[in-house]
């Protein structure tokens, strides 16, 4: 995370495999290398999450002209003010505003109900439902929302999955991307092709 060339390098194999962009909260280095990424790949798109803490950074995403800055879920779970001002501020900017959530079904439930401006979601989403809470309940409340626009997150179950199995399983939902975590440039490359294999077929 503090080494700019490491971080360029697995952003270069995922984008030589297919991958156009990265969810990234501003910490360490990573920031820097993907201001690289941008200036020399004209289709690299950046998306973030909010610093959790009392800075959640909105101005460091916006420099790097981020797309879309999801309210990060230590913010959106606790589902208060707090939240509604962090959307509107990301409106503000003229930036896209997102919900991720760690307790994705009751902050999907408030989100429809009371941010009627946000319409993008980074939720954990995986076969062995880790993370997800009520699994049967999360995939119905993703299936039945088309006009939502969910991203899936810890998708490989904390490295638990097989990745063919990972990716079936996300090809069979409503989900139109995935973040994946990735430190090696094999895993970048390999995790790459895959996702986008089963995201295209879905």
């Amino acid at each position: 995370m503090n080494d700019i060339e490491a971080v360029l390098e697995i952003l270069e194999a995922s984008y030589e495999a297919g991958g156009r962009g990265i969810e990234l909260v501003p910490a360490g280095k990573v920031g820097e290398a993907v201001k690289i990424m941008v200036e020399t790949h004209n289709d690299f798109v950046i998306t973030g999450s909010t610093f959790p803490g009392p800075d959640p950074l909105i101005d460091e995403l916006a420099k790097l002209d981020a797309k879309l800055i999801f309210a990060h879920g230590m913010v959106s779970d606790k589902k208060d003010e707090k939240l509604v001002n962090l959307i509107d501020e990301i409106e503000s900017l003229g930036i896209i505003p997102g919900v991720a959530a760690h307790n994705p079904v009751s902050t999907l439930e408030y989100a429809f109900e009371n941010l009627p401006s946000v319409k993008t979601f980074l939720i954990p989403f995986n076969a062995q439902g880790m993370f997800m809470g009520d699994q049967k309940k999360l995939e119905q409340i993703i299936d039945n929302h088309k006009d939502q626009h969910f991203i899936g997150m810890k998708t490989l179950a904390a490295g638990k999955l097989d990745l063919e199995k990972a990716f079936d399983y996300i090809s069979q939902h409503n989900i139109c991307c995935v973040s994946i975590g990735m430190v090696t440039l094999e895993e970048a490359k390999i995790s790459t092709e895959i996702a986008l294999k089963a995201l295209q077929t879905s």
